[in-house]
C-alpha cells in the first residue's frame, strides 16, 4: 500500500508509522475500514512531510528517481483539500455521473450551463463549479446526479440508441 511505501522510504519504525497514521487519519491501520479518502490523503501528506524532513536532515536518501511511487516532494501536501471541502473521490464520482447522464440528454442540454442548474438546485448555491463545494454539498450533488440519471434511464433511451437505425421485422 502507498502509505507503507512512504513510511519505508522515511525509515519509520512500525510503531512510529502507526502513531503518524493514528494522528493524521484517526485509524491505527491502513486496512481499517473506517479510513476515509480524506483521512488517507491527510496521512499521505503527513508521511510525505516526515519523509522529506528526514531527507533534508540527511537521515535518509531521497526516493525521487528511485521509487516509481514517489515522484515529487510536494505531491500530497499540495493535493490536500481544505478541511470540509470536496475530495478527489467525490470529484471523480461527480464527473463520472455527469458523463453518463450526458448520454441520455438532448444535445442542447449537454453543457456546463445544464450542470450548473443541477448544482444550483442540489446545493442552493450559484454555480461556483463543483470543485468549490463543501463535502456535504458534493454529496448532495452526487445524489441529485444519481436521481437524474436513474430517471433518465427509466424514461428514455440514450443518444447512442437513438442514433442507431431500427431493424425492420422480417415477415414469415
Amino acid at each position: 500500500m502507498l502509505l507503507h511505501v512512504y513510511a519505508d522510504a522515511a525509515g519509520l519504525s512500525y510503531l512510529m508509522y502507526r502513531d503518524h497514521l493514528r494522528h493524521a487519519a484517526g485509524v491505527s491501520s491502513a486496512s481499517d475500514r473506517t479510513l476515509s479518502q480524506q483521512g488517507f490523503e491527510a496521512a499521505m501528506a503527513a508521511l510525505e512531510t516526515v519523509l522529506f524532513m528526514r531527507v533534508h536532515a540527511g537521515e535518509v536518501s531521497s526516493p525521487i528517481g528511485r521509487s516509481r511511487y514517489i515522484t515529487s516532494e510536494f505531491h500530497w501536501r499540495t493535493r490536500l483539500p481544505r478541511v470540509g471541502y470536496i475530495n478527489s473521490r467525490q470529484a471523480y464520482r461527480i464527473q463520472e455521473l455527469w458523463t453518463r447522464l450526458q448520454e441520455y440528454l438532448p444535445a442542447e442540454q449537454r453543457n456546463l450551463v445544464y450542470l450548473a442548474g443541477i448544482i444550483r438546485k442540489a446545493t442552493g448555491k450559484p454555480d461556483p463549479g463543483y470543485t468549490c463545494l463543501s463535502s456535504g454539498e458534493a454529496d448532495a450533488l452526487i445524489n441529485a446526479l444519481k436521481d437524474r440519471l436513474s430517471h433518465s434511464i427509466r424514461s428514455g433511451v440514450s443518444e447512442r440508441e437513438r442514433s442507431q437505425p431500427e431493424e425492420e421485422e422480417v415477415p414469415f
